[in-house]
């Protein structure tokens, strides 16, 4: 875990993929947030990633901060941008709007004709494309749990791993590069919040960033490599 800011309000860290960020039901893993609050014991969290999402998470340090980003983020104010890798040819940047509803077991899933479902809005443009994966920047404008996993699947464009959404995994270098050993390049849904821009409850706005993780990077040198070829 790697601290990205720190001030007298707020803390944000990167959040490595594989853990969760508050504690789930029934799951003894260590959270983030436990060990954040041996840095800060008075922080608390103010959103979450999923376990297998990286990057960004940011903490309140005190309840009137905490109260302030809150707000930031219920009233939409918070700017969320997301790396992923998808599955297919994203030629051109969409603007997905999609209502979602509660699935089966966590799951979230497109509202039908008939449902009605939490109005979702995600902006996505793809960076670099590889024929059968694409690079792409997603941007929420709505905060829905696993909301850009859905809206990627719903239009034919699922992550490159996603075992809820699309395909299973693991992803495997050769998949992405013939020359590439037999080895396992990818174990985990390919999604990272890359940056995030709020305003900071003592003024102004506040732009946090995180480096895209080792793994993801390796499956883009992997396709880079393949173009060459």
């Amino acid at each position: 875990m790697r601290v990205l800011h720190r001030d007298a309000v707020l803390i944000a860290v990167d959040k490595p993929a594989g853990v969760l960020t508050v504690p789930g039901r029934g799951d003894d893993a260590v959270p983030l947030s436990a060990a954040i609050r041996e840095l800060a014991p008075e922080a608390m969290p103010v959103h979450r990633l999923d376990r297998d999402t990286s990057g960004v998470v940011v903490f309140a340090l005190g309840p009137s901060s905490h109260r302030a980003l809150s707000a930031a983020f219920e009233g939409r104010r918070a700017e969320k941008k997301y790396a992923a890798l998808v599955r297919g040819d994203l030629a051109a940047a969409r603007q997905i709007d999609l209502p979602l509803i509660e699935g089966r077991k966590g799951s979230m899933r497109a509202a039908r004709a008939a449902e009605t479902g939490l109005q979702s809005s995600t902006d996505v443009e793809p960076e670099e494309r590889f024929g059968a994966f694409t690079y792409c920047i997603c941007s929420p404008r709505t905060g829905r749990t696993h909301q850009i996993r859905v809206h990627l699947a719903a239009i034919g464009h699922p992550l490159a791993v996603d075992p809820r959404y699309g395909e299973p995994g693991p992803l495997r270098a050769r998949e992405l590069w013939s020359g590439a050993p037999d080895a396992v390049a990818l174990n985990r849904t390919p999604l990272h919040a890359l940056s995030l821009r709020i305003p900071h409850p003592a003024g102004g706005w506040l732009l946090l960033e995180s480096p895209l993780p080792e793994d993801m990077s390796r499956c883009l040198d992997l396709l880079r490599a393949a173009r060459r070829a």
